[in-house]
């Protein structure tokens, strides 16, 4: 599976170092894909049956946050049991070698870990990580009447050792009537901004609704042909935000290129 992660990376990184960019963030988000059946794998992640729905597929992207536009560059389907913090290095590593300038990285809540926090101080990554709003946060939030940044320390344990992640927790009240709660290495005198820049992560949640609508659907329960299936949609996602998303939506760019294709088609033809 590592090589195909690969094979995507390879596809996308000569045209984004031709981009030329300037500072940009990175966003890693996971989506999920139903499965129906009562097939198990490495790859199937039970689920409730609801629906019909027995397991499912996750997919790790990691995309570039450039004004407006995302550029998906890397692209793993997950196994149980996996460890987010190693794909997380990895992405990093993938920065280095395209020498991006990257401002900051933005996770949601499901990274919010000390293994996670560790891995990217070791690449040296600015990070802003929605965190779980735990018994202790909550008593934080409850005990301040401003928004604060205090020191913190994530007990964790991996290969059979005991590890401290310190990071720098941002509590921050009453922003758009919600209290949030960040893990951070990067200090903002105002703790409002955290929210601001939070927000921009958002974008990655729109992309994966935009790419619903170029998804291929298959009853495969082979994942690395699940996972080719979602890398060609989110190639399609690429070539999009890299030339047409300021003509028209992702939609109309899907229908021309199937066009396109028909017409080249016919033409063989003939």
């Amino acid at each position: 599976m590592e090589y195909s992660n690969e094979e995507f990376y390879k596809l996308v990184e000569k045209k984004i170092k031709k981009l030329h960019l300037g500072a940009v963030d990175i966003i890693v988000d996971i989506t999920s894909e139903n499965f129906y059946g009562k097939s198990t794998g490495l790859y199937l992640h039970n689920w409730t049956g609801e629906g019909g729905v027995e397991a499912k597929y996750h997919f790790l992207v990691a995309g570039i946050l450039f004004r407006n536009k995302i550029y998906p560059f890397y692209v793993a389907i997950l196994p149980i049991g996996s460890f987010k913090s190693d794909y997380l290095g990895r992405i990093c590593d993938l920065c280095h070698e395209m020498k991006l300038k990257v401002r900051l990285m933005k996770l949601d809540r499901g990274f919010y870990s000390g293994e996670v926090i560790d891995e990217l101080e070791l690449k040296d990554m600015n990070y802003l990580i929605f965190a779980k709003k735990s018994s202790l946060f909550r008593c934080m939030l409850e005990g301040t009447n401003k928004s604060v940044i205090v020191k913190h320390g994530i007990k964790y344990k991996k290969d059979k050792s005991s590890h401290v992640a310190d990071t720098n927790i941002a509590l921050v009240k009453n922003a758009d009537e919600y209290d949030w709660v960040f893990a951070t290495n990067v200090f903002l005198r105002d703790a409002r901004k955290y929210v601001e820049l939070y927000r921009a992560r958002w974008s990655i949640e729109t992309m994966f609704r935009v790419h619903d609508e170029a998804r291929i659907k298959s009853k495969s329960v082979n994942p690395l042909v699940r996972l080719f299936y979602f890398m060609v949609s989110m190639l399609l996602l690429f070539m999009w935000n890299l030339h047409a998303k300021k003509e028209f939506p992702f939609k109309r760019f899907v229908i021309n290129l199937e066009q396109m294709l028909k017409n080249v088609e016919i033409r063989r033809a003939n």
